[in-house]
């Protein structure tokens, strides 16, 4: 089971991660704080030369990659998705598949790519974009099964968007994710702040269905304070009971602390990033000494 951490592409030049780590050399002391994988977000403007070197100072550094491509509001999106060799959804998502492909050889380990169901109007019949997202997922996991089988892709548990925000997320509700999981045979994405979230605007259930427990592929850990994807410091999301179910299934694979660098430093800095990852260390720790 990897602890990992939300990093982006650029990291040592970017100005916001030098003020978080300050003169530290950031690879080597993530590496200090017991982070043992990465995940990248990507999208349409990532160019394969980029990735390729953040993929390569990641793996070099001891560290295991995952990619999180986003491609909401764009013509990559799934909603668009069709089966031809020259769709513009399938093609980006494909570069990605191969890219985790060459990150999976590298580090000697298999990697995934966590996705997002499609996204649409509110005018984008709701059956459709299921529809597409099923035949993408399918179309992900057959792609990878002939030609990277050390790469898996998850749907991701969405958000749902706030009311009167005109548009709708595909996998934003449990029974949609069960059905597109199941349709396409892949595995799932349980974003604990999503669940949250969906809970506490919506009424759905906060839990994951015992259904779908044991369809969980990757995790994205993080806590909520007025918005999402904070730092572990204010018990709202009930996290810990969270990754005590998943161990209870046998659960082996990842847990990203998906908490961008703007977060960290409104919440207080750096000691917000070390407090989060002694926590859930201690926590998956825990809980590997139950089992």
């Amino acid at each position: 089971m990897l602890i990992g951490l939300k990093l982006d592409i650029g990291f040592s030049e970017d100005e916001e991660h030098r003020r978080l780590y300050g003169r530290r050399e950031i690879l080597p002391f993530l590496r200090e704080l017991g982070v043992e994988s990465v995940e990248a977000p990507v999208g349409p403007e990532t160019t394969p030369d980029g990735l390729r070197e953040h993929i390569g100072r990641c793996v070099d550094a001891g560290l295991q990659i995952t990619l999180h491509p986003y491609s909401e509001g764009t013509p990559f999106n799934l909603a668009y998705f069709a089966d031809s060799d020259d769709n513009p959804c399938r093609l980006l998502h494909q570069r990605f598949l191969t890219l985790a492909a060459e990150a999976a050889r590298h580090q000697g380990a298999p990697t995934l790519v966590n996705i997002h169901g499609a996204a649409g109007t509110l005018t984008d019949a709701r059956p459709h974009l299921v529809e597409r997202s099923i035949a993408f997922f399918t179309w992900a996991r057959q792609w990878c099964r002939r030609h990277a089988p050390d790469v898996s892709v998850t749907v991701e548990l969405q958000i749902s968007p706030n009311a009167g925000e005109p548009k709708q997320r595909i996998g934003d509700r449990y029974g949609e994710l069960r059905e597109i999981a199941t349709q396409s045979d892949v595995k799932i994405c349980w974003d604990f702040g999503h669940a949250y979230w969906n809970h506490r605007n919506h009424g759905w259930p906060l839990d994951l269905p015992e259904s779908l427990l044991r369809r969980v592929g990757h995790v994205h850990c993080h806590d909520v304070r007025g918005g999402d994807h904070q730092p572990l410091l204010y018990d709202v999301v009930p996290w810990r009971s969270f990754i005590e179910r998943l161990f209870a299934t046998g659960y082996e694979s990842r847990i990203i602390l998906e908490v961008p660098v703007d977060a960290f430093l409104a919440a207080g800095g750096l000691d917000t990033l070390t407090t989060s990852l002694q926590c859930l260390r201690d926590w998956v720790e825990t809980c590997q000494a139950q089992r």
